[in-house]
């Protein structure tokens, strides 16, 4: 069975001296040290300008040489500075996809403060991670600004009663998600682990308490049109708790 590391260190090998990369290292499961059999490889390599394509180039081929890629799919991305793209060899564990990330040469910066994003650098020969102190002061006038938007996705929880009353499942549950769970999952984040409010269910069983983890699990199960009426009116009673409860605390002098 070809293992991780075994993957790791011929990539480490096979790229160390190419000058045109700046740096390489690892996020995810490797920068926290949660790492289990189901994780994958989280590798960002930063580069200098147009070697893009050629990156991608010399790691397919020490991947071929390793084993035979069965997946090899490139995400579209906005950022003409940045490019993903997510690899699997044929004779490894299912879910050890190898997904990375390829950046013009830039500064990373990491919050020191934020346990869920830590780098395990395998090299940096130009300094390009960097690390900074919460700004807390911004973080809070950032969440403030999320409790309108979140409260305004929840004021739109009618959506997904009116297919409730057409008894029409799918498109009840599909705008349940939209409208009701997914503030909720952000309010609770904002409580619980705010640096990491925006990272929906990544991570959340670590990031709640295990009493709210567990009465949140509830409202995901659904059996029946009947079931989300009764759960779109348990989940805003709790997101109007919470909401009013996090006002007071965050907006305070």
């Amino acid at each position: 069975m070809i293992t991780r590391e075994y993957i790791l260190s011929r990539i480490e090998e096979g790229l160390k001296d190419t000058k045109q990369i700046n740096a390489i290292w690892l996020e995810g499961s490797d920068g926290t040290n949660s790492m289990d059999q189901y994780s994958d490889i989280d590798i960002v390599f930063d580069v200098e300008d147009g070697f893009g394509n050629e990156i991608f180039s010399l790691l397919e081929n020490i991947l071929t040489d390793i084993g035979r890629i069965d997946l090899s799919y490139e995400e579209p991305r906005n950022n003409p500075n940045s490019r993903y793209k997510v690899y699997h060899l044929q004779d490894t564990p299912d879910s050890l996809f190898l997904d990375i990330t390829v950046q013009i040469s830039s500064e990373h910066k990491f919050i020191t403060e934020n346990d869920s994003e830590i780098p395990y650098i395998i090299f940096d020969k130009k300094g390009v991670v960097q690390y900074e102190s919460l700004d807390a002061d911004e973080l809070n006038l950032r969440l403030i600004n999320r409790l309108y938007h979140l409260e305004n996705m929840m004021n739109q929880k009618a959506r997904a009663k009116k297919y409730v009353k057409r008894n029409k499942f799918l498109e009840a549950m599909g705008y349940y998600h939209k409208f009701v769970v997914t503030p909720l999952i952000e309010l609770l984040r904002i409580k619980y682990k705010p640096i990491n409010h925006d990272y929906y269910i990544v991570s959340i069983s670590k990031h709640l308490p295990p009493d709210v983890l567990g009465k949140l699990e509830e409202l995901f199960k659904i059996g029946s049109v009947d079931d989300l009426e009764m759960k779109i009116e348990q989940s805003q009673l709790w997101f109007s708790e919470l909401l009013k409860e996090l006002r007071e605390e965050l907006e305070k002098p």
